[in-house]
This record gives structure tokens, C-alpha cells and sequence, in this order.
């Protein structure tokens, strides 16, 4: 697909003018239910240790994540035996944002748990209303497996996916500044996840490149992922960039608030989303723990990475554990066991499924079918496919 990136704002232009920074970006490789959960499975009690916890530091740890796919890294170590197998006894704790999941790593509620790619720097900086704090980034949990959506407004005001327009910038640049044109300046509002994560970059970027002024003719709100559809239902919002399973809710067919409007990846090839936030005093002190720690998530990534296993992943992080995410309509059980893995109906995956095995539909008001497959670059766990381009 065309590179949105076609214009005179270049990429490094834009990064350097809105403040971010190579730190939280460059990083690479990859948490449970609403209450805290650390019972093992029968998956992980099979599991042989390789390191007994009585040579660690720390083997009891307490792990955040959001219900997101890209917590799939940290459900597999915990479902499938990873974190025990590295002699660590975690406990996986649903965060209710990203600013939550990075402040518990910073006030010691957290020892670990994924954040947002600039909220390592920020926090560093003291800047995000984050207290100021020596956080580092172990590892990158995720790349893509995010997307901007857009309301049924702008459909109906000419908007289309961005693959339709077949990499004419001056198009739909038309098309954007028509809709916005036209809105009270109340109405102008974008919303994103926190303003250090990749998102609000893309967004305003896009817009720039649309010949909007990113700076002024809008707004950016902050909207934890889950509120996103039910936000943008009531008018709260034109559109938002969030990771999955989030964008592909609320198609048509699905909540029929929105479509999507383009994937991260079609606008930055290869990016990073999500770090795994530690503290620096963490690994000072607990050097063999978090060796474990990462040497778990990396195999945990593998195994999500693996394509004979992303249906099994898309259907587990459905859980009321991970991110609770299937129709309402879908008679399936709360929880995926490993009695129950091979006999779920197909609706289990439709919200999770998309970013995860790559069978992926931009939705849309007119029944057109706009279905792509790209499996191996939708949401990247792991290793870089040789298809992407960075």
C-alpha cells in the first residue's frame, strides 16, 4: 500500500516538532483479569522448571497489563507455563489505562508492566503528568496490531478507507478538510490512549499532511481503549487511534459506530506500539529476575508469533481474564481452557481475530466488502516479517 507519508512534512520533521524520541521506538521484541490472578494452569504446571525460584531475587511478581490484544504476550507465559518455567510465581493485574499501567510501575504497585512507546522518555522527563522517574523499556511487546478509526459522519461527508484512495494525498486531503470545515469547533475532537503513545503522532501527522494545522484546529482527548466505542457512539469524538481489538468493534456488522480508516502499519511500516515498562532500580536489584522476566515474555512472543498458534491466541485473550472482548450474542464460555480450545464457535474471535490471524475488514457503510490478509504483518510479536519495510 501507498505510504501516507508522501508530503513535505517528513517524518523526521514531524517527530522532532511534536517531541518524540528514538528512545521508547527503538526497543525490540512483546496481563489478567479484572482481579489479580496468579493460579497456575494445567498447561504451566506440566511445564519443567529451568530455574528454580529460590535462586532469584524476586520470583513473586505482580504484572500489569490492559485489555488490549497486545496483551496476548503476557496471557500465553501465564496460560501456557513460560513465567514458571523461568521460576517466577506472577501475578497479572488488569490496569484500567495506559497512564495507570505506567504510574504502578512508578509508585511500586507494578514491578513490570507494558506501556506506551513514549512513556518511557516522559517519564524520565518528568512530562504527562507522569512524577518524574528512572523507567526503562525491557523489551518491545508489540509492532502494529493498531488502527485509526472514523465515525459514520465522516462516511457519510466522503471519507473513505485510505487504501481507496489509491495514495492521493490532495484527495483526501479534500475530502478531511471538507468534514472538519464544517464541524463547530466543540465537535473537532480526535481521541487517543495518552499523549505519548504513537498514536497522537499519527494523528496529527495525518492531519498535517491533509493541510490541517495539527496544533490548532483540533482537539486530543485521552480515552482508556475499552471507552473508545461507546465514546465515539455518543459523539465525544470524530475518530480515534487505538490498538485492537478495539478499531474492528465497532465496524458495521459489528457495533456499526465507525470503519476504519487506515492501519498503523500503512502509515509507519514496522513501528513499535507498546514497551514493556520496568523500573531501572528493578533491574539494579534484581538482576536474575529480570532475566527471567524477559526470557519468559520472549518465548511467550514466539509462541504468539508462531501461525499455527494465533487462533488459539485470538480465542484466549477473548477471556473475561485478558480483554473480554466478543459479541454479546456469541454462546461461548467465559473462559478458554484447554478442554474447550478446539470446540469454540467462530464468533469468539470476530473482535480479536483480526489483528491477531490478519484476516482483516476495514467495515464501511455500503456492504462492500473490504477484507485484507496480511497474517504475518498485521500484528507483529516477533521477528520482523521480510514483507515490512522500515
Amino acid at each position: 500500500m501507498t505510504n501516507i507519508f508522501e508530503n513535505p512534512w517528513s517524518r523526521r520533521r514531524f517527530l522532532k516538532r511534536f517531541g518524540a524520541t528514538a528512545t521508547g521506538l527503538a526497543l525490540a521484541s512483546c496481563a489478567r483479569g479484572s482481579t489479580p490472578s496468579n493460579i497456575l494452569t494445567p498447561a504451566a504446571q506440566a511445564i519443567d522448571q529451568v530455574v528454580d525460584p529460590s535462586t532469584l531475587e524476586k520470583p513473586n511478581l505482580t504484572v500489569g497489563y490492559v485489555p488490549v490484544n497486545d496483551c496476548a504476550p503476557f496471557a500465553i507465559a501465564h496460560e501456557k507455563g513460560f513465567f514458571h518455567k523461568y521460576g517466577l510465581n506472577v501475578t497479572l493485574n488488569r490496569e484500567a489505562s495506559w497512564a495507570t499501567s505506567r504510574d504502578g510501575i512508578i509508585f511500586g504497585r507494578l514491578d513490570a508492566s507494558p506501556v506506551v512507546s513514549g512513556a518511557v522518555t516522559n517519564a524520565r522527563d518528568g512530562a504527562e503528568g507522569a512524577r518524574q522517574a528512572p523507567l526503562c523499556a525491557a523489551m518491545t511487546i508489540h509492532r502494529h496490531g493498531n488502527a485509526m478509526t472514523m465515525n459514520k459522519a465522516m462516511w457519510e461527508s466522503g471519507l473513505r478507507p485510505w487504501q481507496e484512495y489509491n495514495g492521493d494525498l490532495e484527495t483526501f486531503g479534500q475530502d478531511f478538510r471538507r468534514h472538519f470545515s464544517g464541524l463547530p469547533p466543540e465537535r473537532r475532537v480526535w481521541a487517543v490512549v495518552l499523549s505519548s503513545a504513537i498514536y497522537e503522532y499519527f494523528i496529527r501527522y495525518l492531519s498535517a499532511a491533509a493541510g490541517i494545522n495539527p496544533l490548532d484546529e483540533f482537539r486530543v482527548i485521552i480515552t482508556p481503549p475499552p471507552q473508545m466505542v461507546s465514546n465515539i457512539r455518543i459523539g465525544a469524538m470524530e475518530g480515534y487511534m487505538v490498538a485492537e481489538p478495539w478499531n474492528t468493534r465497532a465496524i458495521s456488522g459489528n457495533e456499526g459506530v465507525g470503519f476504519t480508516f487506515a492501519q498503523g502499519r500503512e502509515i509507519w511500516q514496522g513501528h513499535p506500539d507498546r514497551v514493556l515498562g520496568i523500573m531501572e532500580s528493578f533491574i539494579d536489584e534484581n538482576p536474575k529476575t529480570y532475566r527471567s522476566l524477559v526470557k519468559a515474555m520472549i518465548e511467550a512472543c514466539q509462541y504468539c508469533s508462531n501461525p499455527n498458534n494465533r487462533e488459539e491466541v485470538a480465542q484466549i485473550i477473548t477471556g473475561v481474564s485478558y480483554t473480554a472482548a466478543k459479541p454479546k450474542t456469541c454462546q461461548a464460555p467465559g473462559t478458554v481452557t484447554a478442554e474447550n480450545i478446539g470446540s469454540l464457535p467462530d464468533c469468539v474471535t470476530k473482535f480479536t481475530g483480526a489483528a491477531i490471524m490478519g484476516k482483516y475488514n476495514y467495515g464501511g457503510f455500503d456492504q462492500k466488502e473490504r477484507l485484507v490478509e496480511a497474517p504475518d504483518e498485521t500484528t507483529i510479536f516477533f521477528d520482523m516479517p521480510s514483507t515490512v519495510s522500515t
